[in-house]
This record gives structure tokens, sequence and C-alpha cells, in this order.
């Protein structure tokens, strides 16, 4: 919404994003992990980032029936840009695909996993600063609450709420070879058109997304990921990207598809390997 003003790191819409998406995992009884429901992370201070030195994670989870201690971990940045350039005469960037509807998503995520019980915890984190460091995901793994070593897959939403031909990418098995029967299983059921790809550097310059988004900060700490999006349209850091543009059929396609394919890694988790190059 307009009111949001971009929900730039360090802002007063930014808590109040932040506290909105607290409030939806209180309300839906999601447990927290110490030190609570906000995880404090910290950010170099810059004018380009309002200067703040800290950033919130709100971060939730489902504890697993079977294997409690290993973890699946669900990421999307809850931040965007702000106030920013004038395009066609307007300045606020709303950030409706990017990524309001990653951390709308997540809430949905975690609700359906509350009811439907998963074998092994889940972890859902809306994580703060994508747009300005990724501070949040790069918190998250640097001082983790859960042992990185019991993380067995991150699985990012950033950007996917639209898309012209109805196409969402999950990237991730070009690194993580062991990923891609999973995917594709997941892809040959998906009520949208889910494609493998973006992920390794033959997809040719700036078209490897390994490290343009929160998926990045696990990569770096070898944690398999699986990230889901849209390639940029024309909205993309524009204030065009507001919400009646979203595509709601797709959207919730792309949501059952990430459901169906947290349930079959549930069901039969992969190991963890290094990532090919």
């Amino acid at each position: 919404d307009d009111s949001m003003r971009g929900r730039h790191l360090g802002s007063l819409e930014g808590a109040k994003a932040r506290d909105y998406l607290a409030a939806r995992f209180d309300a839906l009884g999601i447990a927290t992990i110490a030190p609570g429901r906000l995880h404090r992370v910290p950010v170099i201070p810059a004018p380009r980032n309002n200067n703040v030195d800290h950033a919130f994670n709100v971060i939730g989870v489902v504890r697993g029936t079977v294997q409690p201690e290993q973890y699946i971990v669900i990421t999307a940045h809850y931040d965007h840009v702000g106030i920013g350039r004038v395009v066609d005469g307007d300045s606020l960037y709303n950030g409706a695909d990017d990524n309001a509807s990653g951390a709308a998503a997540l809430v949905t995520l975690a609700r359906h996993f509350q009811q439907a019980r998963p074998r092994h915890s889940i972890v859902f984190a809306a994580v703060d600063g994508e747009e300005r460091g990724m501070p949040g995901s790069r918190g998250f793994v640097d001082a983790p609450t859960v042992p990185l070593g019991q993380i067995l897959v991150n699985v990012n939403l950033d950007m996917i709420g639209r898309n012209a031909k109805g196409e969402v990418y999950a990237a991730g098995p070009g690194k993580y070879p062991q990923l891609r029967p999973l995917v594709e299983a997941t892809a040959a059921c998906s009520p949208v058109t889910t494609l493998l790809g973006h992920d390794t550097p033959a997809a040719g310059p700036g078209n490897d997304w390994t490290n343009q988004s929160d998926q990045g900060s696990f990569h770096r700490k070898g944690i398999p990921f699986v990230y889901f999006g849209v390639e940029d349209h024309p909205d993309y850091h524009k204030p065009s990207d507001t919400p009646e543009r979203l595509m709601p059929g797709f959207y919730v396609g792309v949501v059952r598809t990430v459901a169906d394919f947290v349930r079959r890694f549930d069901e039969t988790p992969v190991a963890r390997t290094p990532a090919t190059p």
C-alpha cells in the first residue's frame, strides 16, 4: 500500500511490516526460537540504509513430528527500496511483487504446515534488508539460532506474484544436482509452468541468480537451496510494482507449488553435498 512508503530498511514503515508479520505468526500460534519472535541482526550504517546499525528478522518454527532437530528453512524478505527516482510522476516504490508476494506466501505456508505437520522442523524467516546487502539472511546464518549443520535446505521466495507467460523458476538444482529429481517431480504436478535454471554460469552474465537474493547467504555456508522466483517484469524496481498488477491465479499456483516441493522434500530429504561450480 502507498501508506507503507516502500518499506525501506530502517524506516517506520519497514517496522510496521515487521510487526504485522510478527502479529500474524502470533495469531497462527507459530512457535518461536530463542531469543523470541524478533531476531536482531547487525547492519553496517550508511546513509542509504538510514544510518541504522541493526535490522530485525521475524522468525517462527513448526516443530517436526519425526526429526525435529533437522530443519527446512523457508525465507522471504519483507523490505523494499522505499522512495526513489521519479518515474512517470511517481517516486513511491510499493514492492508488491518484490517482495510482499513472498512475505505473504511465507505466512500462508506457516499456516499450512501448522495444520499439516511436517516430519522435519520448518523455520519460517521473514528477513530484512535484502535490497540493501541482505543483512537479514546474512545475520541468520552468521549467528544461527539453529545449527547450520542441521539445516537441510533453504527455500527462498522472492517475486512470485506475476508473470505474463505463467512461468516461475526453481533455481538451485544446477548448483545442487541432488535436488533435481524432487524439483522435477514438483514441476510435473505444478499448476503453473515451473522451470529449472538461472543457477549456473551458463545462464549468462547477470542471469545466474545464485547470489541475487537471500538464498546466496545460505549457499555461501554450503547449504543447498531452491529459489522460487519469476524473471524480471516491466515493473521490477519501479513505482508501478503495485498490488493490482499481481496475478492472483498464478500467485496461488506458485504458492501451492512451493508447498508441494517442501512436502516432497520433507518426506524424502536428500543428503547435503558440496555445490557444483
